[in-house]
């Protein structure tokens, strides 16, 4: 083995073990492994980026189930479900329109994600820097 290969190899190895430990730190912070799911990370992330973007922080159920793209849509609704049943979405009656429901993050599920967001780029940081 070259020298090349074996650095080469201690980098994939590191970037391994900092994915591990920011999917530890995903449970560690949702604290239920129940969230431990890629597409409660794409939900839970898309609604943050968009609510941190617009003036408005509701959704219509329909628009979460595309914030879930590798699930379908029944499975996206038990998803949801199970995330407003835990408290972290808050369910109400869409003013507009009482048929409908609108869906907003829970104030915590807000400072849980931004949590592990700057956790995230902190260990990015350091490990970028370790690299470097």
């Amino acid at each position: 083995m070259t020298g090349l290969y074996k650095q080469s190899n201690a980098r994939r190895r590191q970037f391994v073990q900092l994915l591990t430990e920011l999917d530890e730190y995903w449970i560690e912070v949702l604290g239920n492994k129940l969230f431990h799911d890629l597409n409660y990370y794409d939900l839970f992330t898309q609604m943050w980026l968009r609510i941190n973007s617009s003036e408005d922080d509701t959704f219509r159920k329909s628009e979460l189930y595309k914030l879930m793209p590798h699930i379908s849509q029944r499975t996206a609704i038990k998803y949801i479900q199970t995330a407003i049943d835990h408290g972290l979405l808050i369910e109400c009656m869409d003013p507009h329109d009482q048929r409908s429901r609108q869906i907003t993050m829970s104030v915590d599920l807000k400072r849980k994600i931004e949590l592990f967001l700057d956790h995230s780029i902190s260990m990015l940081q350091e490990a970028s820097w370790q690299a470097g």
